[in-house]
């Protein structure tokens, strides 16, 4: 092997080396995906099966990174910081937490993804529900809230100062803000600000 090609292979390593994770994750999908196709045809199904689900998990993995990418960076000055991510019977959920030091008021951001496929979004959909009907608990105030279209319902416990504002996106996503310290909507508000509600809507469907 000459240097030349020697170069071309050290520098294309390099390269691979550097490439981000949702690369390798898409190539990995693919080879199992190509596995899955083999043993299909040489009726290896339990092996077919056992692929099929490895490269489930990776997508699942990709769209959690995509579902991410949502969250700002930062809300009325207060840094995010990433929450556990979960992907599990059909569900995908992330969430960013933004604190204020000073006072220690938070706010929490959270984008939730049912089963695709469910015409009625699955868990998500369920989970949402049942948030929509706590809001109207009679021990919470609650309103509507219009952002950039969306029609979202807003709750409040005014005891503690905790809230609540969920979007329920076409397709079962959800995206729910809660507000720790706040007296009204207008921290929710500056957080739903933030999201591109459209764009979630259209990637998550």
């Amino acid at each position: 092997m000459d240097k030349k090609t020697m170069f071309g292979l050290v520098a294309l390593m390099l390269i691979m080396g550097f490439a981000g994770s949702s690369l390798v994750l898409a190539d990995n999908v693919t080879e199992f995906l190509s596995s899955a196709e083999q043993n299909y045809k040489a009726q290896r199904y339990s092996r077919a099966l056992r692929d099929l689900e490895w490269a489930r998990k990776e997508i699942a993995g990709l769209q959690l990174e995509e579902m991410k990418g949502f969250l700002p960076d930062e809300i009325d000055g207060m840094q995010g910081r990433d929450d556990d991510s979960t992907a599990m019977m059909g569900m995908h959920m992330v969430s960013k937490t933004y604190r204020d030091q000073d006072t220690g008021n938070s706010v929490k951001v959270e984008i939730m993804k049912g089963a695709s496929g469910d015409a009625d979004g699955g868990i998500a959909a369920i989970l949402g529900m049942a948030a929509a009907m706590g809001a109207m608990d009679p021990s919470r105030q609650s309103k509507t809230i219009v952002q950039k279209g969306y029609r979202g319902t807003f709750s409040l416990d005014p005891n503690n100062n905790e809230g609540k504002l969920i979007f329920n996106l076409e397709g079962g996503s959800i995206v729910s803000i809660e507000t720790r310290g706040y007296p009204d909507e207008t921290m929710a508000k500056k957080a739903a600000e933030k999201l591109d509600l459209a764009s979630i809507e259209e990637k998550l469907k």
